[in-house]
């Protein structure tokens, strides 16, 4: 049988280790999303003094756009354009290169937003990084106007001129949770999904954690019925959620075996029977990457909560005798 306390010292000892951070990271996947953003956004800027009478006729424009090769002949005719794509070259950099030519972009134009973003990613000193975030807040909206805040509200990740600013917010909520201020970045998350419920930028798992350590059980259980998914983060906060509500039920019970299949490695990493794989750029669903990312982020909201974790432990022997996989982890 596994112990609680040995459990709880293997797996935040593998936690320190690892250099957990306080939450859940900015995906680095974000840089290729701006490399390959760079061509839509420049057949936006090619598109936007036309006037197409059907959809044929800017199917067809497309099409040429792509065959003439002027995406990549683009040149713009104002500093504020050169600076962007001078940021967007940049994500192809790293390092010192990257940042000069953020620096570049910024002596072009002192209006762009994502030159901003791209030093504070870079930046070492925490409060200098949320400093820069801010600006690149700042510029950005200036830069958008009020009225598309209003007009553009839930839609709004949708406009591509938009995204500088929502990726300088996310950059600065992370970053002041980072440094304690949960709050801030908990309402600038909220306004995140206000301004685009898709969420393309994934902002819900961070902001379901931040309601989860705050015990808001309301907010946490609209969050998970709003973005019905599943995967780790929500199946087995669900369950969690559940079992703080009300503990042992036939609900909370079938929602965790839901989790167990959703991800069989969640338990077997937070109880020490698995070590934690290294961080991945990537989540696989069903996987131990996964599995790694979830304990990393949400683990101390079972390791804090010793009937919840005794119950997990509990459920989760039960369903690997059952099916046969006591073997696989050794447990015992």
């Amino acid at each position: 049988m596994v112990k609680l306390g040995s459990a709880k010292r293997s797996i935040r000892a593998q936690r320190k280790s690892a250099g957990t951070p306080k939450n859940r990271e900015i995906p680095m996947e974000n840089m290729d999303r701006r490399v390959m953003e760079k061509s839509t956004w420049i057949m936006h800027k090619l598109m936007d003094n036309e006037k197409f009478q059907t959809v044929e006729e800017a199917n067809g424009f497309i099409r040429n756009i792509y065959d003439s090769n002027r995406i990549d002949s683009y040149v713009p005719d104002n500093p504020e354009d050169r600076a962007q794509m001078i940021a967007y070259d940049a994500c192809l950099k790293t390092g010192n290169a990257r940042k000069e030519m953020a620096l570049k972009a910024l002596e072009v134009s002192e209006n762009c937003a994502d030159a901003y973003v791209i030093l504070a990613e870079l930046e070492k000193n925490p409060q200098t990084r949320i400093e820069l975030y801010r600006k690149a807040s700042v510029v950005a909206r200036k830069t958008l106007g009020e009225e598309i805040f209003t007009e553009s509200r839930g839609n709004f990740w949708m406009i591509i001129e938009t995204r500088p600013y929502m990726r300088a917010q996310q950059g600065l909520a992370f970053s002041l949770w980072d440094s304690g201020n949960i709050d801030e970045a908990k309402g600038i998350y909220e306004d995140i999904l206000d301004l685009n419920p898709d969420d393309n930028q994934g902002v819900r798992y961070s902001l379901l954690l931040i309601y989860m350590m705050e015990g808001d059980t309301v907010k946490a259980e609209k969050l998970l019925e709003t973005y019905d998914e599943d995967g780790a983060d929500w199946d087995y906060n669900r369950s969690l959620l559940m079992f703080r509500k009300s503990g042992v039920t036939m609900e909370s019970r079938t929602a965790l075996r839901k989790a167990f299949a959703s991800n069989i490695y969640v338990p077997a990493m937070l109880i020490g029977a698995i070590d934690l794989p290294g961080r991945s750029n990537y989540i696989t669903p069903g996987q131990p990457d996964e599995a790694g990312s979830y304990v990393r982020s949400c683990g101390p909201l079972w390791l804090d909560n010793d009937e919840a974790l005794k119950w997990m432990i509990g459920e989760f022997e039960l369903y690997i005798t059952q099916k046969g996989k006591a073997d696989r982890w050794s447990m015992r």
